[in-house]
Formats: C-alpha cells, sequence, structure tokens
C-alpha cells in the first residue's frame, strides 16, 4: 500500500508502467498485462511486459474481458489452472495455451471497474509457477494485489483521460462499488472504508484520495458511527463481510 500510495503521484503512463512492473517482478510476478475497453468492448487499452501473449490477436477478444462483464472477482488464470475450466470455448483455449508457449502457466485475473468511469478490464499477472505453487504463494495475498491494482488503474486512467481528475475537491473516479449493507455511507465514505480495511494508514489514504489527513479521520469517524463500530479493526471486519 506504500508503494501504491507514492505511484500516485507519478504524472506519465510510461513511468507509472514502470513503476507497476518493478513493484509486481518485485513481487514475483513476471508477466504482467493490462487490458481495459470501453463498455462496447471498443478503445482497448494495452499494456504489457510480453508483447507475444497479444501477437496478432485483436485485444478486444482476450476471453478475460468477458469475464470481466460478469464478476468483480479474482480469478487463476494460465494453463495451469486450465482443467478447471471446462466449459471454456475453444478459442479462449486456444489463446490459453498460446500464452503458455510464452511462458505464462499461471496466474491472476482481477477484474478492475470505477465508480465514475464506463471502461471495464483488468490486471493478468503471470507466473511460470505450477497451479500448486502459485497458490501457496498468492492465495493469501489476493486482497492486497487487487486493492493494488485498483488503485494503478484508477490513476492510468486519470493520465490518459482528458476529463478532469478532480471534482469538488475530490478524485472523479472511485475505486470503490455499492455495496449491499454500505448503502448509508456515501461513496467516498466507501472509498475510505475500503482503503483503510484493506491496509493503508491514514496518511496514505489521504494521499491516494487527495484530500486530507484531518478529512480522512472525519470520513472514519462518520464510518464507525454509521456502521456502529469502534476502530479500523472492527469496521474492516465488517466490509470484508460486506
Amino acid at each position: 500500500m506504500e508503494i501504491a500510495s507514492e505511484l500516485e503521484q507519478v504524472t506519465s503512463v510510461r513511468d507509472l508502467w514502470a513503476g507497476i512492473t518493478k513493484a509486481l517482478h518485485d513481487e514475483g510476478i513476471s508477466f504482467v498485462i493490462y487490458l481495459t475497453v470501453g463498455d462496447r468492448f471498443q478503445a482497448p487499452c494495452l499494456l504489457a511486459t510480453h508483447d507475444k501473449i497479444h501477437n496478432n490477436t485483436d485485444p478486444s477478444t482476450d476471453p478475460f474481458l468477458e469475464h470481466c462483464c460478469h464478476s468483480y472477482e479474482p480469478t487463476f488464470t494460465g494453463a495451469a489452472f486450465l482443467p478447471r475450466y471446462d466449459y471454456l470455448p475453444d478459442p479462449a483455449r486456444a489463446f490459453i495455451l498460446e500464452a503458455r508457449a510464452a511462458g505464462f502457466e499461471s496466474g491472476l485475473a482481477i477484474p478492475v471497474r470505477l465508480i465514475g468511469s464506463s471502461r471495464f478490464g483488468g490486471f493478468n499477472l503471470g507466473t511460470g509457477l505450477s497451479a500448486e505453487a502459485f497458490e501457496r504463494r498468492y492465495t493469501g495475498v489476493i486482497p492486497q494485489l487487487r486493492t493494488f491494482c485498483l488503485l494503478m488503474h484508477r490513476r492510468l486512467e486519470e493520465l490518459q483521460s482528458s476529463e478532469l481528475v478532480y471534482q469538488d475537491g475530490f478524485r472523479r473516479m472511485m475505486v470503490s462499488r455499492p455495496q449491499e449493507g454500505s448503502e448509508g455511507l456515501t461513496p467516498r465514505e466507501r472509498e475510505v472504508l475500503f482503503l483503510l480495511a484493506n491496509g493503508m494508514s491514514r496518511k496514505e489514504c489521504a494521499r491516494t484520495c487527495g484530500i486530507s489527513p484531518h478529512t480522512v479521520s472525519d470520513y472514519t469517524k462518520s464510518i464507525y458511527r454509521k456502521l456502529n463500530v469502534r476502530n479500523v479493526i472492527e469496521a474492516a471486519r465488517v466490509a470484508q463481510m460486506l
């Protein structure tokens, strides 16, 4: 979360992508693929550490995007996990096997979507590990990887958009989403809760949201009152239940 907070200050797509890939490489991720499209699968944006995987293919036909239309849930990917997905059509299976030829054996697909943006897609993080080895290493850190990817997606969207980044003093696009049971929270309160529940300090949260630490404290107090909790641990537990 500290690295994510620092990368929020980067002002070019090239430098941000370099920071993202370095952070993930340091965690043992060899392949980093970022792919988003508009709400009608138009205007694909593809960033990848290995061009061969999408060589001679239309990025908007990547089978991962179809999953992103229907779920926010991270999914294991790669040929190592292919036996678990016997329902996949032949073109999707062929694409996954071609990725194996490039060295992408096992991975984690993380859908990303923001409040305030119609674009969607995600990160596909790959390794050369077996399915068993991949699950042992990364299952416990999926929430942190997901939060990191959501934050980096927002920053990439901001840097590539001609629209205003801030509106009324707050960032226009937010990483939180409406959740059952949190209707009493404002969108900004949901974002603060999401970030704090995923390990950010109040200072990091303030930098990430573009607000002051004092404002984060005000939001936190309001969240505690609305959720009837006493501290961030209890709030995190409620967020996880939601």
